[in-house]
């Protein structure tokens, strides 16, 4: 009955907006919530935040929400959390969606994931920007005029325990052990050319519990193209039986 939209890096529930407002118009009762330390929860020191930190905001959004039959959704970094999140609350969730995500094994951090290169920059990056409490977000081109609204003026520095500590199975769950999972699909931007995604999405296609789709889009597919993620995620929905909670006149 319920979309749980998780963000990636240096981002916050804000770069969902379009997308949740697309799927809430089809009926859909839509969470996107902003992990601790970012955007509007930046007020929370670096130090104090790490990726069991957001783990626990999302399987806490589930428990005390009591929400159950979910559709678990992560783009990019949130493919950590929602990993962590759905390890804890298996029970609740009806399937999962990772857009252009991590997928972590346990004992995996996202440093460890990335090349070692990437990792290096990053560390770098954070050195000199606040002693190495936070990565700060790498420059990129300015998006298009059409789409420049669904860019705030900032975005967020990462809190380096994001990406440092590494997500440790509950459960003793394998990411490959299908029946320790609910249902997942993995949808790759096929345009952000050489990507670790790429290869991460080698890894499921075919995999039992599985199921594949692609976007010809960049890494940014959730702000850039918020209509056409909203309508997979929707399908996905559909085809997992999740049902709509009521439906909205047009």
């Amino acid at each position: 009955m319920t979309i749980v939209l998780v963000h990636g890096a240096w981002s916050g529930g804000w770069s969902w907006r379009d997308a949740a407002r697309h799927l809430r118009h089809k009926g859909y009762e839509i969470y996107a919530p902003t992990l601790t330390g970012l955007s509007e929860r930046a007020h929370v020191r670096p130090q104090n935040v790490n990726l069991t930190s957001h783990v626990e905001d999302v399987a806490g959004l589930l428990r005390y929400e009591d929400l159950n039959d979910v559709l678990l959704v992560g783009h990019s970094y949130g493919g950590m959390v929602i990993t962590g999140a759905a390890d804890r609350e298996r029970e609740r969730l009806a399937g999962m969606v990772y857009v252009d995500a991590f997928l972590p094994e346990s004992g995996q951090a996202l440093w460890d994931i990335v090349t070692p290169d990437s990792k290096a920059v990053q560390q770098k990056m954070a050195d000199e920007f606040d002693g190495g409490l936070s990565v700060p977000r790498p420059p990129h081109a300015p998006p298009p005029k059409a789409i420049a609204r669904n860019w705030p003026p900032a975005f967020s520095p990462q809190p380096v325990g994001t990406t440092a500590e590494p997500y440790v199975s509950v459960r003793g769950a394998s990411t490959m052990d299908a029946d320790r999972w609910p249902p997942r699909h993995y949808a790759l931007c096929t345009a952000y050319k050489g990507s670790i995604f790429h290869s991460l999405a080698a890894t499921v296609q075919g995999q039992p519990g599985w199921s594949y789709s692609e976007f010809d889009a960049q890494h940014d597919v959730v702000r850039t193209h918020p209509a056409l993620v909203a309508e997979r995620i929707a399908g996905i929905a559909e085809r997992l039986g999740i049902r709509k909670p009521y439906a909205m006149t047009p």
